[in-house]
């Protein structure tokens, strides 16, 4: 036994010596943690972390571990390096470029409920001009050659007529059912007739020559029946026309006898009021389709100059020129159709194509009837001035007088908008 208890002593006394912190590990697995103060042969005194001081006997105990104290290592301090004062540095503003804009498509809204904008329009095409200028006369001049025992012409060929140029221009400002119009166009037709006067040797007149018509117009219309994307609207307005009809370069002609010009002048002027209805549909926002009917109630006159300038083809060639002037007034009743179908692009540019029908019917309300004396002939007295007219325009007014003017066009349109536009 006591042997024993020396093995336990000699085991236990360098913890003593050195008397440093220890972990105690006991046979029921406790681990204590401290230091060793006292020992005996039997026991240990042992002070804890928290202060409290335990006696620990060695037979309870397994093992004590020591802990060797650790050296601090001496802090190694860095060299100081002055550190040189910068300026700070300008910094360059960064350049951003700005995001691409994109610009959407506009297209102004023409729905009659809402619409606010001025279009421009241009038109070209063809079109067929064919007055009664030359029908009529030709006509009353066979009557009146009748009645004073003259040489009548009778129309053997034409007046027959080629289709000319025509073209069209306008303004139309619209401000929601409203509508207000201002525009004009002509026609140009290359015309060409054969006259023969029904002698043993006939008399010729033949040739080709223009006739140009000219159109102005002014009218108002208002929507009475609409809705966003059609329009119902009667139309009020004033239009003026003018003709002509220019020959210059006919030749007269009659076999072994005659040969010279023929020149032909003539000009009338038209104008009166128009009351009509128009209706419009639109496709979309992209197609627009109007057809308009318009009755036209117009009065004006109109002057007729001829003369034939001939030399006689035997001895003695005698020059002589036949003149001719005459006057009429008239009234004139008719009708104005059109057909427009528009289609409308972008940037308030549009196209359209266009079909445009003009006629009117004549009264003849009076005129100016020269007498054709002879030489040897007394000057008319009044009263015979005024028999001769009365009887010439109760003849006149028997002939059917009818001017008409067809065109059909393709045209382009700009908008000026100031009102609301959509995305095209």
């Amino acid at each position: 036994m006591k042997s024993k208890i020396l093995f336990l002593f000699l085991l236990f006394l360098p913890a003593v010596l050195v008397a440093e912190s220890q972990t105690v590990y006991l046979r029921n697995g406790q681990i204590l943690h401290g230091d060793v103060t006292n020992q005996t042969a039997t026991h240990i005194d042992i002070k804890l972390q928290n202060g409290e001081t335990k006696r620990i006997q060695k037979e309870t105990i397994l093992r004590i571990a020591y802990r060797e104290p650790q050296k601090e290592e001496p802090k190694k301090v860095e060299p100081t390096v002055p550190i040189e004062k910068q300026e700070p540095k300008k910094q360059e503003p960064d350049i951003v470029s700005p995001p691409p804009v994109i610009k959407e498509a506009k297209r102004v809204v023409r729905s009659p409920l809402e619409r606010h904008y001025i279009d421009f329009y241009l038109g070209a095409g063809n079109g067929t001009f064919s007055p009664q200028t030359i029908d009529f006369y030709y006509k009353y001049q066979n009557i009146r050659s009748l009645l004073i025992d003259a040489t009548p012409f009778f129309l053997a060929g034409g007046p027959k007529r080629n289709a000319g140029t025509s073209v069209s221009g306008g303004i139309n400002y619209k401000f929601k059912k409203f509508s207000f119009e201002a525009g004009g166009m002509q026609t140009n037709t290359s015309t060409s007739s054969k006259n023969i006067g029904p002698e043993a040797e006939p008399i010729l007149v033949y040739g080709s020559y223009p006739e140009e018509m000219k159109a102005a117009f002014f009218k108002a219309s208002y929507s009475a029946f609409s809705k966003s994307n059609f329009e119902l609207y009667p139309s009020v307005g004033y239009i003026r026309t003018w003709n002509r009809t220019k020959d210059s370069q006919s030749q007269v002609f009659q076999a072994d006898s005659v040969a010279g010009k023929s020149n032909f002048q003539a000009s009338e002027s038209l104008s009166g009021t128009s009351v009509g209805v128009g209706f419009a549909y639109l496709f979309g926002s992209k197609f627009e389709i109007r057809p308009e009917f318009e009755s036209l109630t117009m009065k004006g006159s109109q002057s007729i100059h001829q003369d034939y300038t001939a030399v006689s083809l035997s001895p003695p060639n005698v020059l002589f020129v036949l003149p001719a002037d005459y006057s009429f007034d008239w009234k004139a009743k008719g009708a104005h159709t059109s057909l427009k179908l528009s289609y409308f692009w972008k940037m308030g540019i549009g196209f359209f194509i266009k079909y445009d029908s003009y006629q009117w019917n004549y009264s003849l309300q009076g005129g100016n009837f020269p007498i054709t004396l002879s030489l040897d002939s007394d000057p008319p007295t009044l009263s015979e001035l005024i028999g001769w007219n009365l009887g010439q325009k109760l003849l006149a007014q028997t002939i059917n007088a009818t001017s008409k003017a067809t065109s059909i066009q393709f045209g382009v349109s700009k908008t000026l908008n100031f009102g609301p536009e959509e995305n095209y």
